[in-house]
């Protein structure tokens, strides 16, 4: 079913960098490591791995069926029934996407990597929540909601630094947020932020013991002791040493609060023992709604004020925006399916295709800073190409992308007219159709 017209394809330093990235040979190799390609003679690991990677940043269109003739573009197989292709997607390819998907977040580089301005003095910024995705409702008997909605839960913590995950898991969506956020070394030396879904003193503690430095939104109705003010106020200010924060926060007109307070929580989770722990707690008053925006952090007061705080705080709104760029560009709110290894397989390669997006982006930017002459300046080119302007830009052009690739790894064109010919015939050719009921069909 192929034409020989060109076998290869220009030289692109996109496709070049793209294969170093999810090289073709490991692909494969991890393949056979999981008996993939044994079980499913049809099986091209390499064409399917690009058809759904580049698949999710083109178009609109992500349904199994969409994939399935993608796929036998790149793999020349146009003999696959959909049973077959649909009957790939179970836990061996699961589990073969994971290691691919934990891979990529190890080992992938952006280039970026330096923090600077308030942020200098941290290994990393680490942001940490989660979203909820929606399913169909027949899915809720593996990814419950309530009882009527089904929705997994997206787990993400995102490197302020790389712009990459450092983390990604999916549950279901009743699952909470704290238990899925391990403590341990891996906070040494960066700074943590978090929603109010993470608010946990236990965890707050752990992270300070590993060296690790956050900062969290407070409830609205926290209310703790105050054992020390961090700054002093001219004149005749409220005292706020020996009180409670409930007690004196609605009569405070200064536009700073920095004191240190008591913390009480479990010293082992569910042990019923408790310790208690003293951190900063600092606010900023909001002119808007004449409202104190409140944190809790163990950063010191000489290192970061509490508008620097507030300020850190702030970058949190890069998480929203990589879960929005994944729910919109990369339809994770459109998984049409109930089968629960499909939706698992299709949100590990929507955070793949984003993983890819992210470095077909930064080998841009390299290419706008050489053609500027400015070969150490491709940072300043991202005032030249903004992310999202070259995010879309992968989108609108992926379908291409993946034919470059192709050809660059030695697939040959498909047959045009025998490719569109075999996605045109009806995979139900013996249902009838509405004219021919209405011709021939009985009434009742």
């Amino acid at each position: 079913m192929t034409q020989h017209l060109f076998n290869t394809a220009p030289d692109s330093v996109i496709v070049n960098r793209i294969q170093r990235a999810f090289p073709s040979d490991e692909l494969r190799e991890r393949a056979r490591a999981t008996n993939l390609i044994q079980r499913e003679r049809k099986l091209d690991v390499v064409a399917l791995f690009y058809t759904l990677s580049l698949g999710f940043a083109a178009g609109s269109d992500r349904s199994i069926q969409t994939f399935l003739e993608r796929y036998v573009e790149m793999g020349d197989c146009d003999k696959l029934a959909y049973s077959t292709f649909y009957g790939w997607f179970g836990p061996g390819f699961v589990a073969l996407l994971r290691e691919i998907l934990d891979d990529a977040i190890e080992n992938l580089d952006t280039g970026r990597t330096d923090l600077s301005g308030r942020l200098e003095r941290f290994r990393d910024v680490l942001i940490v929540d989660a979203t909820v995705i929606s399913l169909y409702q027949d899915a809720k008997d593996v990814y419950a909601l309530d009882d009527d909605r089904a929705g997994a839960k997206l787990h993400l913590t995102e490197s302020l630094s790389t712009g990459l995950p450092t983390r990604f898991q999916t549950t279901d969506a009743n699952t909470h947020e704290r238990s899925q956020l391990p403590t341990g070394e891996w906070v040494a030396g960066a700074l943590i932020l978090f929603d109010l879904g993470y608010y946990d003193f236990w965890l707050f503690d752990r992270i300070d013991a590993n060296d690790g430095r956050f900062v969290s939104r407070v409830k609205e109705n926290a209310n703790f002791e105050i054992v020390e003010e961090l700054r002093t106020w001219r004149g005749n200010s409220i005292s706020l040493e020996g009180q409670s924060l409930q007690a004196v926060l609605d009569d405070l007109q200064r536009q700073e609060i920095d004191v240190r307070l008591t913390l009480s929580f479990d010293r082992k989770r569910g042990s019923g023992v408790s310790t208690t722990r003293t951190f900063r707690l600092v606010g900023v008053r909001n002119e808007v709604n004449d409202e104190y925006h409140l944190y809790l952090t163990n950063l010191d007061k000489d290192d970061y004020s509490a508008p620097d705080i507030a300020q850190l705080y702030r970058v949190r709104w890069e998480i929203e925006l990589l879960f929005k760029e994944l729910k919109s560009r990369f339809a994770l709110d459109e998984i049409n399916t109930t089968d629960p290894y499909i939706i698992e397989a299709l949100i590990i390669m929507s955070a793949i295709s984003l993983l890819l997006s992210r470095v077909i982006v930064d080998e841009l930017r390299k290419l706008d800073a050489k053609q500027q002459d400015s070969v150490d300046d491709a940072a300043a080119s991202s005032s030249h190409l903004p992310q999202r302007r070259c995010s879309h830009a992968v989108e609108r052009h992926a379908h291409l992308v993946q034919l470059y690739v192709m050809l660059d790894l030695g697939y040959e064109l498909p047959d045009l007219d025998e490719l569109l010919l075999w996605s045109s015939r009806d995979p139900n050719p013996h249902r009838p159709r509405l004219r021919e009921q209405v011709e021939s069909g009985e009434f009742w």
